[in-house]
């Protein structure tokens, strides 16, 4: 596996101050509209939020483990990439980090997702998680953008 198959990393400009972006993101409840998931309780740094996907086609129950919160600078999470077989055993799977970057800029804000950690994935299905989280990240970008602008 290459490096670049351990790594995703996307960015995005949007044209919104940085404290309406950071709202977006780390609110649970802002957060699941455009993410499209019904998340059971709030993003705290040490804590765990679970919740359902709501996409159609991608229904499937996310645990995601809250690292780190730096208010309208970073935030991150861990998480099982794409667990979408109910037959399979995550348990046994190290979860992917998904972080996030905010800066100002003069158009408004740069939002950067880096996710790493695919090497850890266990090998019958890295390809697949790398591959759907890849798309998945730019369409994510497309929908907090959409999100925040028409809000």
């Amino acid at each position: 596996m290459t490096n670049t198959e351990n790594l995703i990393e996307r960015q995005i400009e949007i044209k919104a101050p940085v404290a309406k972006v950071w709202k977006a993101l780390t609110d649970s409840r802002q957060f699941g509209q455009w993410f499209k998931v019904d998340l059971h309780s709030e993003f705290v740094a040490g804590k765990t939020t679970k919740g359902k996907n709501t996409s159609k086609g991608f229904e499937m129950e996310m645990v995601f483990h809250v690292k780190e919160i730096k208010p309208q600078s970073y935030f991150s999470y861990s998480w099982i990439p794409f667990p979408m077989d109910q037959s399979f055993d995550y348990s046994q799977e190290e979860p992917t980090l998904a972080e996030f970057f905010l800066e100002q800029t003069t158009y408004g804000t740069l939002l950067k997702v880096k996710e790493s950690g695919f090497n850890q994935i266990t090998a019958s299905r890295r390809a697949e998680a790398y591959k759907m989280h890849s798309g998945g990240w730019e369409a994510q970008l497309k929908n907090i953008e959409k999100f925040v602008v028409e809000k």
